[in-house]
């Protein structure tokens, strides 16, 4: 019998796979096998996790050679190879180990093996660095090659593949070269492939360059001639870096630039430049153009050569260096530019001497919110930046620094990060600075020609206008003389002209900048600024007086002081004929809450002395009588947009809505430029804010259920314009206006795009930030007790109409809106609540009714005897509620209906609402009056002009008007005895007015002291 060589368990015939060990061997070996994977399982974990980390890794930029995304990513290529040839190795010995070994034998060695493969993997993951992942796992590669070519050459033989009958009846022979070419050789060579093509594609784009690494070079040519007035001087200085190069070209454009623009700042000792070139590009550049710039070193002092590459994609990394040289000398500003660039120094330079030394200045032509690829794909800045947008950044074309921002740049720790677009790779340097850049549109990439631009890009073929620019600047000519004035420049107005830069989706803030506004773009970045920083008011250079002393183009007399809520703005387009006595008094309405308020009517037809009865009562009332010349000669425009709008005005005025859309469109503009209260001609004043620095708004709800797309919330609460209170400088209206009405955008058949609807709509995007700054959205019944579907039944005689408006409207109202569109046709009706609104709160100063010269009625008087001649007559409260309010009582503004209440309450002991004093009647000017004051056992006290407390007292005025004895008899203030103030109970405050001609009247009011409830309740 011939022996069998197999052990005895394979005699049993109870293997069921290929291995030929029982059953119950099966998962632990299986389990043993795959452990050989691990080092490949975790080095792909490794890599991905690296390669998704790259963009954080090098957000400080990188000086040195780093892998890329790619890189990993192959390398993960390679650790399935490394797995795959280690699963083969594994399994090829643990089958020859099964055949010679006793299982438990060849389980010790397949252990061993594997610790062998960990062993190895580790030791070379230790020996190279992990940022070179692909050479790690192309030597466990080559490690795992070699043995699996050992193993095949002299460890191969068919008896270990098969079963053990297999064996015993046909020993066929493994063709070694097949396998060799199915297991090592093919996937060697796809992997390869793969890596090589993957190579080429980064050596296309990747932005790690070899200039990176030139940082011990030294500066060259005349880096250290820098010549500059010390800032200890008190002039400011100024250095300005122009980015030039090796080229031919650059070197033509240099000589043009010293020959123009560079003889603005000749023989300046406070302003220095120099040219920046980097390293020569390549060998045959340094021998042609290397003596042409030394002997041009040599001869104008100029050129700064920095340790960076000076090809194209390294622009930025050559800025970095410059500005790292610049770091070591004092100056105030720098001043970028390039060579192909023609600056008018002048107007910089005096400029920066006006503006003197300031810190964290950055000013250019701003882009923000803007996509990476929106002007220009940049590849370099897309391999490595998933973002959507880009930090805010200012125009290559010409940007201004102040040192200490220039200091932030290159004075710090860790690497800088380099893309190559350099305008966008500062906006990286600087993010997160909190440093805003000031948009300066005269800044211009493109080949606009405008008249008052500072900087202007010229081409190669075009460099000789270079010189008709500056020959037309040296002779007093408009600077775009025989140049292309055709094209519009950005955010520049573009009538006339042949382009619109609207057109390419883009918007223009005259203060933040370049926007894409491209409808379907991503989600913009709103920032928390909501005020714009307005240019001051410099008398005989940019501003002008509309009313002398009062109104100037840019600001008014009260627009920067405490009293600037004293501003009264109203607007009126329609004939004199259609002035009804409501319009008067609304008028005298605002005199008796405020006998200060200075009153502009804004106004295409109304005579300049319309309002003479009321001026020569002392009221102050200003017509500005306005037109399209008036508005354009004034600047009352906000930017492009609006400036065309206007210049189109013969265009848009046969429109049905156009005198509607204006009067939308100057409320916005005054409240912008000069703050204060905007109010409708058809706004009743019923008792005045309780804090004279609120600002606010209206709000109201919208019935129409097509309005919810732009309302704030979902019952259709929208913000009406017919009173709004504002600081000036609000830039929500520059905003809005500039997008309503722009010429590109304007729709002269939407009746209310530049109404409630435009200004809702960027409320509702802007609400948090604006609410922070203090814009304050006031309860409906506040400004709009009744909607214009309810407003008719204040018009209509009611017997409950006194005491709804006692107890209900001026509890919680300070104005009712009549809704002129939907009441100018309604009359008054006597007994309604509007009429008993009227006579309690009346001035009673004659005046014509102008309404009557249409209707043939001559010399009309209006005035309660029909006549010029009015008596006096005092007005004052039966009873006056004084509610005192400890120091201690707390004073809940957590809720809406807190905050709501606390609007509502009048300010403590002053006589507002229907509590209000003063006087209606008499003549309009008394040559003495004499006032006397008197109260049982509180303190009175005046507040213009302001007094000390007293029990009595007795003023005489001369030559007072009527506003004079009112301003006087509003500023009256009541403080309780501290008895009072502690127990409650009733006080006496007398006042009498007496007239030099003999009138006289007099006001008892019983004051009763009550205490606000205790927890906070304000009642």
């Amino acid at each position: 019998m011939k022996h069998n060589a197999l052990p005895s368990f394979r005699q049993r015939g109870l293997s069921l796979s290929s291995l030929n060990v029982p059953r119950r061997y099966h998962l632990p070996i299986i389990l043993l096998r795959t452990l050989c994977l691990i080092p490949s399982v975790l080095g792909t974990l490794y890599n991905t996790q690296a390669a998704w980390g790259v963009p954080i890794r090098d957000s400080g930029g990188a000086i040195t050679l780093k892998s890329t995304e790619s890189d990993y990513w192959v390398a993960n290529i390679w650790c399935v190879l490394a797995g795959y040839w280690s699963w083969i190795l594994t399994t090829s010995m643990m089958r020859r180990w099964l055949y010679h070994y006793e299982i438990s034998n060849a389980i010790v060695r397949l252990i061993t093996l594997t610790v062998v493969n960990w062993s190895i993997s580790a030791f070379v993951c230790s020996k190279i660095a992990t940022d070179r992942p692909i050479t790690i796992w192309m030597t466990i590669c080559l490690i795992l090659l070699i043995s699996n070519v050992l193993k095949l050459c002299f460890g191969s033989s068919p008896k270990y593949h098969q079963k053990t009958e297999d064996v015993l009846q046909s020993p066929v022979r493994i063709n070694l070269k097949s396998t060799a070419v199915k297991i090592l050789v093919l996937p060697l060579t796809m992997v390869t492939f793969l890596t090589m093509f993957v190579a080429l594609q980064q050596l296309d784009q990747l932005q790690y360059t070899t200039s990176q690494l030139m940082v011990n070079q030294p500066f060259g040519l005349n880096y250290n001639d820098l010549a500059l007035t010390t800032t200890t001087s008190g002039t400011t200085s100024i250095l300005i870096l122009i980015i030039s190069s090796w080229s031919s070209e650059g070197f033509e454009r240099r000589q043009m630039l010293r020959k123009t623009a560079l003889k603005f700042i000749e023989n300046d000792n406070d302003v220095a430049y120099r040219f920046v070139i980097g390293q020569p590009p390549s060998a045959r550049t340094q021998m042609l153009m290397g003596p042409k710039i030394e002997t041009e070193s040599e001869m104008y002092k100029d050129m700064l050569l920095v340790p960076a590459s000076d090809l194209r994609g390294d622009k930025s990394h050559k800025l970095f260096e410059a500005f790292r040289w610049s770091n070591e000398f004092k100056y105030d500003y720098m001043v970028k530019s390039d060579d192909d660039v023609f600056v008018r120094w002048d107007v910089v330079r005096s400029e920066l001497h006006g503006l003197g030394r300031k810190s964290g200045y950055w000013k250019g032509l701003v882009y923000r919110n803007m996509a990476p690829d929106a002007l220009g794909a940049d590849k370099n800045m897309n391999t490595d930046y998933e973002l959507p947008i880009l930090p805010v950044y200012t125009s290559g074309t010409m940007y201004i620094l102040s040192h200490d921002v220039i200091n932030l740049i290159v004075d710090i720790d860790t690497p800088q990060r380099f893309v190559s677009a350099e305008e966008r790779n500062l906006g990286i340097w600087l993010f997160g600075y909190d440093i805003n850049p000031i948009h300066d549109f005269r800044i211009q990439d493109g080949n606009a020609c405008e008249a008052d631009q500072i900087a202007k890009r010229f081409k190669n073929k075009k460099l000789r206008d270079m010189q008709v620019m500056y020959n037309n600047v040296i002779n007093d000519r408009l600077q775009c003389t025989s140049l292309d004035t055709t094209i519009c420049g950005l955010c520049y107005p573009c009538r006339g002209k042949k382009n619109d830069w609207r057109a390419s989706n883009l918007a223009c803030d005259q203060f933040k900048g370049v926007t894409d506004r491209h409808p379907n773009s991503y989600l913009k970045v709103s920032g928390a600024n909501v005020k714009d920083s307005l240019e001051p008011s410099m008398m005989g250079k940019n501003d002008a007086w509309i009313i002398d002393g009062l109104l100037s183009q840019r600001t008014s007399k009260f627009s920067e002081t405490d009293d600037w809520h004293l501003l009264y703005w109203v607007c009126w387009t329609s004939d004199s004929s259609t002035f009804t006595d409501r319009h008067w008094r609304a008028l005298e309405l605002v005199w008796v809450h405020e006998p200060r308020a200075v009153i502009f009517m804004i106004s295409n037809t109304l005579p300049d002395d319309f309002f003479q009865d009321y001026t020569k009562a002392g009221y102050e009332i200003h017509v500005v009588n306005f037109n399209k010349d008036n508005l354009l000669s004034w600047n009352w425009y906000f930017g492009p947009g609006t400036l065309d709008w206007l210049n189109d005005w013969d265009k848009w005025e046969t429109g049905k809505f156009f005198y509607w859309h204006l009067t939308d469109y100057i409320r916005c503009l005054l409240l912008y430029n000069y703050g204060g209260t905007y109010m409708d001609m058809d706004a009743l004043w019923i008792r005045v804010p309780p804090d004279n620095n609120l600002e606010f708004i209206g709000s109201d709800y919208s019935s129409l259920v097509s309005d919810r797309e732009w309302t704030l919330d979902d019952e259709g609460l929208y913000l009406p314009q017919g009173l709004m209170r504002f600081k000036r400088g609000w830039a929500l209206f520059r905003e809005m206006c500039e997008s309503a009405f722009s010429s590109y955008t304007y729709d002269p058949e939407c009746f209310n795009c530049g109404g409630p609807k435009a200004i809702t709509s960027y409320v509702r995007e802007h609400q948090a930030a604006l609410e922070l700054a203090g814009f304050t959205i006031l309860p409906r019944e506040v400004l709009y007790p009744a909607s214009y579907l309810e407003i008719h039944r204040f018009l209509s005689a009611n017997p409950l109409a006194e005491q709804e408006l006692k107890t209900k409207i001026v509890v919680n109202s300070w104005n009712i809106h009549l809704f002129g569109k939907m009441t100018n046709h309604l009359p008054i009706e006597k007994g309604s609540l509007v009429d008993f609104v009227l006579k309690r709160f009346d001035l009673d100063v004659p005046h014509r009714d102008t309404a009557a010269v249409s209707t043939h009625k001559k010399n009309k008087i209006i005035s309660s005897t029909g006549t010029w001649t009015v008596p006096m007559r005092l007005v004052g409260p039966r009873n006056y509620i004084y509610r005192y309010m400890s120091p201690f009582t707390r004073i809940p503004l957590d809720s809406i209906e807190s905050r709501r209440r606390a609007l509502q309450q009048p300010a403590a002991g002053r006589f507002q609402g229907l509590d209000r004093i003063y006087v209606r009647g008499g003549p309009s000017v008394v040559s003495k009056v004499k006032v006397s004051l008197e109260v049982a056992f509180g303190k009175l006290k005046i507040g213009i002009p302001p007094s000390p407390k007293f029990t009595k007292n007795t003023i005489e005025l001369k030559d007072a008007s009527q506003k004079d004895i009112n301003v006087l008899l509003n500023s009256l203030i009541y403080s309780p005895s501290p008895l009072l103030a502690a127990n409650g109970g009733r006080d006496r405050m007398n006042v009498l007015i007496e007239y030099s001609n003999g009138e006289r009247d007099e006001v008892l009011v019983d004051v009763i002291v009550v205490e606000s409830e205790e927890d906070g309740d304000i009642l």
